[in-house]
């Protein structure tokens, strides 16, 4: 990591996360004993455009039903539940965050998903698995606040099985120019580490990944952002401005629409975009 994991921890939790989204799915009028991962689609999916992100990166990865993923960086589970509950996956989730792995295995027990999902605190660059563990290794928008990301992709590339799929959305820097902050990702400079495109995919072909897809989403982005910000906006016409009971900024805290705001504005700017890709090992077996 740029930052020791103490600074990234104090930028990334909240604190009395779990409680607060209890509280968004009760104001909505949720059963508790009946809640699905899709009703906390909107307060779990923390990456740029949510649930819909996800599937179109299933989508384009094909992932193959059953499948043992890896999900590195995985924030509050929302894409694990996913890939259990719609390919019957088994998912293992690792995160630096204490208190977003307590609240997604919370929220699997909540969707009685926890059979086929769980997770654990950990460090990206020192995943705790054996050689060729994993059918599939997924990563989405995790690699901003890591700079030795060779290490990163070198440890990805160990613990896939030979013929295994690596399947990432991830954030890159676009013109050069500075970007805005805060954002969701960092509060100060160094804690962001953003490479450009085509550095990115230099790297994770130079773990030995062989690059099946390639493809800039910047665009579907921006789309999907803008669509949430007119359905707010239709909603605050309607006589209601406040948040939503459930959505990214119970996650991101007292700056989020600071946070969101500038993200947006980066991108808009050119000086961030996004990016998805899909590689496989070429059959080789992860180095011990």
């Amino acid at each position: 990591m740029g930052e020791s994991h103490e600074e990234m921890l104090r930028h990334y939790e909240p604190g009395g996360l779990l409680p607060r989204i209890v509280a968004g799915l009760q104001a909505l009028g949720k059963d508790l004993d009946s809640v699905t991962h899709e009703d906390l689609a909107p307060a779990d999916e923390f990456h740029s455009a949510g649930r819909s992100a996800t599937r179109a990166l299933v989508e384009l990865a094909k992932i193959p039903p059953g499948s043992r993923v890896l999900d590195v960086g995985s924030g509050l589970g929302g894409p694990a539940r996913y890939l259990a509950a719609t390919l019957g996956c088994d998912v293992t989730g690792i995160d630096l965050s204490p208190e977003f792995c307590g609240v997604a295995n919370a929220l699997s027990r909540m969707t009685r998903l926890s059979d086929r999902t769980r997770f654990q605190a950990g460090d990206a660059l020192k995943l705790p698995f054996a050689a060729s563990s994993f059918d599939v290794v997924w990563t989405i928008q995790m690699q901003m606040n890591i700079r030795d990301k060779r290490r990163l992709y070198s440890g990805i590339a160990r613990v896939l099985r030979p013929g295994g799929l690596f399947v990432c959305q991830e954030i890159c820097a676009g013109n050069g120019e500075p970007i805005e902050l805060p954002v969701p990702w960092a509060s100060r400079p160094n804690q962001s580490h953003l490479a450009d495109a085509e550095s990115l995919r230099g790297l994770i072909r130079g773990a030995g990944l062989l690059e099946r897809t390639w493809r800039d989403i910047t665009a579907d982005i921006v789309a999907a952002r803008k669509a949430q910000q007119a359905k707010a906006q239709a909603s605050g016409a309607s006589g209601s401005s406040a948040p939503p009971p459930l959505g990214m900024h119970l996650v991101l805290g007292e700056q989020a629409a600071v946070k969101m705001s500038n993200s947006g504005r980066n991108t808009d700017a050119g000086r961030t975009v996004f990016i998805q890709g899909v590689f496989d090992n070429g059959g080789k077996v992860g180095a011990a």
